[in-house]
Formats: structure tokens, C-alpha cells, sequence
């Protein structure tokens, strides 16, 4: 077993357990390895009087107390807790809007735009959105198989049934947070809706066209067509006001965008691409992928190897090894199309991006038989940093380069 010593190791400190705890996790390397981390350009935390005009003022639309003047009800669609920010700041100035436009609490309620994830638990929503918010309305997890209803719109000749609630509210709204995606390029606006409030069959379909190439791909909405085909469909459903927000590296607000799904969003975008935006200059022997602020299970843990597709060449070595490290403190996870025995469900392979590279995966929260299950069987899973490091000394006996980056499911490449 190693032993850190203080003049033969250096410690690393990144972050660590997104909604369990948000501390830090100290990885030691050799004094004689080369270790270079990359972190995003990032922001700070929004105040609250920005955070007011940036529901405010919103982009191509009127304010939403205008547009809630005489309605008789509406609906809050939000993420769910597989997205980094929380949003209770956000949610009671919405509510308050509301109030103040003359709905009242009763007329107002909440559907969590699930998609194909595991419903929230009252904690999870606590956590999420706010005791206050809880103790107060309903929310709702969506159901991709139930409580539909047709919309007599059409995605790829597949009929789109999207949640009732939603669809038949006199005013309807959309929450979320925009970030790096590598099916929509970025997640929220129209995401939302589909696939977050669809059917199980529009969720196979608009999933299983990215997955054979033929549309998709992350930091790329202009031109994603994958993007386009939900918004369009989105448009024509209807959504009087969205509110995107950007995280920080701490999982803070740093961002609001409101308005137009369409415009705003755009708008979230503009902002989410610089301060998510990395230098990596040197090509290393190994790059350590944390999945902070996507570690909570094992089925999200691969979003950390997102940056790898911002960019056409690689930042180790053809012989290096990469590393994903994720706490996984809910465990294996939960996906109604990608989980065992679900529709798209594939057998473990290669990653083709990766190459010939190994992957390790370090995280204590999953076993061997939960890890098979998702990762190709060439691959390993260490439970101890100790071990992780272990193997890397034997493959890297003498100097070496590593490369960090400590928050990779935010992080866009520039080389």
C-alpha cells in the first residue's frame, strides 16, 4: 500500500458530491509528475437584484406578471435534481410574479420534467427547490407513460403525447439549467418539454436518432439538429415563459436568462460558452475527468468525458490512460431507455472516442457487477484513490504529465 508522505506526494484538491455534502476530495501524485489542472474561466455568484432583472428584463417577451394578467392557472415545468443548480431563489420570484399578476397559490402548480429519470423523492425536492415551496404547492413527477396526452404534432412520424398537465395549463412555463449536453448541444429550453414532459416513445426515437449519428452533438446548437426538431416541436405546443440559469463551478447561479424558449436560451448559451470555456495547451499521459457537478450516480458519471467531444484531437497520449472519478452517493442510478434491461440498452463496448486508451473509474459508491453493467469489461473500477494511483505508478513508473479537469461535464475545450 502507498503511504503519502509530505515530500514524496502532492495533493490535488477538487470538488466532490454534488447534493451530498459539496466538500472536496484530496488526490496525491508523485512530487515528479507533471500536473497541470484546467479549470473553467467561470463566474461568480449572481446577486439578487441581478438575478431579479435577469427575470425581469426578459428576451423577446413580455414580463411574465403581463403575461399571467387574467390567467386562470398555470404551470412551473422544472428540472429535475440530475441538473446542478438549485433553484429555490429562482421559484419564489416566479410564484411571487404570479401572485402579484392575481394568481393565487392554488392556481399554481409544479410537474418536474423527469423524461426517462427516476422519479424525485420529497428530500430530493427539498434539496432541489425549497422546504418553503414544498410545504406549499404540489409537484408533480412526470410520467413518460402515463397521464398523456396527444398533441397532434408529429417528431419523425411518431405522434408526440406530451405530459396533460402541462399541455392543458392556461399559462405555461419552463425552468431548467443550461449546460454543455451532448445530445442537444445544451441542455434545457425546449429539452424541457421534450424529452423531459414526452412519451416513452418519443423519447426512444429522438434518443435512439442521436445515438446512430444522425443528429446531435454537444456545444453545437446552431447547427444540432436534433435541437431543432424539439423546437420546433416545442413551438407549436407553446411556452409563454422560460427561465434558463448557468452554473458556476460551485453550482451557484451565475446566470439567469428569460423570455423566449428560443431567444433566451440562445442567450444562456452565449454566457454558458465563456465561462465554461478551458485552456488545455500541453498533451499529457493521463487526464483525470471528475464528474462534479454530475456525480451523483453511476449512469451520469459518463458526462464526464464530455470535453472530449468538444474538440478533434485529444489531450493525452495515444498510450494514456484516462481517469473518471465520480462519488456516485445515490449509486448505480436510474434510466427508463439506457438502464439494463430498458430499449436502448446496449451491450458494453469500447468507447470509440477513447481509442486504445485504458479507462480507470474511481468511485466508491458502485460495486464491480453495478459496474460491468455500464462500462466495457476491459475497463476498471477502483473503490480507493490508493489503488487508482497504484496502477498509474506501475504504468508510469518514472515522469509523467496529467492533465485535470475538475468540473468536465462543464467544461468546453480550447486548444
Amino acid at each position: 500500500m502507498l503511504k503519502a508522505k509530505s515530500n514524496t506526494f502532492n495533493k490535488v484538491s477538487i470538488p466532490w458530491g454534488a447534493w451530498h455534502g459539496d466538500g472536496d476530495l484530496d488526490l496525491l501524485f508523485p512530487t515528479q509528475w507533471k500536473v497541470n489542472v484546467h479549470g473553467i474561466k467561470d463566474a461568480e455568484k449572481l446577486s439578487w437584484t441581478d438575478m431579479q432583472k435577469g427575470l425581469d428584463l426578459p428576451h423577446g417577451t413580455v414580463s411574465l406578471q403581463k403575461l399571467a394578467a387574467g390567467k386562470q392557472n398555470a404551470i412551473i415545468a422544472v428540472e429535475d435534481i440530475s441538473r446542478p443548480c438549485q433553484l429555490e431563489s429562482i421559484l419564489n420570484k416566479i410564484v411571487s410574479d404570479l401572485n402579484r399578476a392575481g394568481l393565487m397559490n392554488n392556481q399554481i402548480r409544479f410537474v418536474i420534467c423527469n423524461g426517462a429519470h427516476a422519479p424525485m423523492s420529497k428530500g430530493q425536492m427539498i434539496k432541489k427547490y425549497g422546504a418553503n415551496l414544498l410545504n406549499e404547492f404540489l409537484f408533480l413527477n412526470h410520467n413518460p407513460y402515463e397521464n398523456l396526452t396527444d398533441t397532434q404534432i408529429e417528431l419523425d412520424k411518431i405522434p408526440v403525447l406530451l405530459n396533460s398537465f402541462f399541455y392543458e395549463a392556461d399559462l405555461k412555463i419552463a425552468v431548467g439549467t443550461i449546460m454543455p449536453h451532448s445530445f442537444a448541444g445544451f441542455s434545457s429550453g425546449a429539452k424541457l418539454l421534450l424529452p423531459g414532459l414526452s412519451d416513452i416513445a418519443t423519447l426512444e426515437r429522438t434518443h435512439k436518432k442521436v445515438m446512430m449519428g444522425f443528429s446531435g452533438g454537444v456545444n453545437d446548437v446552431e447547427i444540432n439538429k436534433f435541437r431543432t426538431a424539439i423546437e420546433e416541436v416545442a413551438l407549436k405546443i407553446g411556452v409563454d415563459y422560460f427561465c434558463g440559469v448557468v452554473p458556476n463551478s460551485c453550482r451557484e447561479i451565475a446566470g439567469v436568462f428569460s423570455g423566449d424558449i428560443i431567444t433566451a436560451h440562445r442567450k444562456g448559451v452565449d454566457f454558458a460558452r465563456a465561462i465554461f470555456e478551458t485552456d488545455i495547451k500541453d498533451i499529457a499521459d493521463i487526464a483525470v475527468l471528475n464528474s462534479y457537478p454530475k456525480d451523483t450516480e453511476l449512469i451520469q458519471a459518463g458526462a464526464a468525458l464530455m470535453p472530449l467531444k468538444t474538440i478533434n484531437t485529444s489531450i493525452i497520449e495515444k498510450n494514456g490512460t484516462f481517469v473518471i472519478i465520480s462519488k456516485c452517493s445515490d449509486g448505480f442510478g436510474y434510466h427508463s431507455l439506457f438502464g439494463p434491461g430498458m430499449r436502448l440498452y446496449k451491450k458494453t463496448m469500447k468507447q470509440g472516442m477513447l481509442k486504445k486508451r485504458d479507462l480507470i473509474v474511481f468511485s466508491p459508491g458502485v460495486n464491480e457487477a453495478e459496474f460491468k453493467t455500464m462500462y466495457w469489461r476491459g475497463y476498471t473500477l477502483v473503490n480507493k484513490w490508493e489503488s487508482v494511483l497504484e496502477i498509474l505508478i506501475k504504468k508510469y513508473p518514472s515522469d509523467c504529465k496529467v492533465n485535470i479537469l475538475p468540473h468536465a461535464p462543464l467544461q468546453l475545450l480550447k486548444r
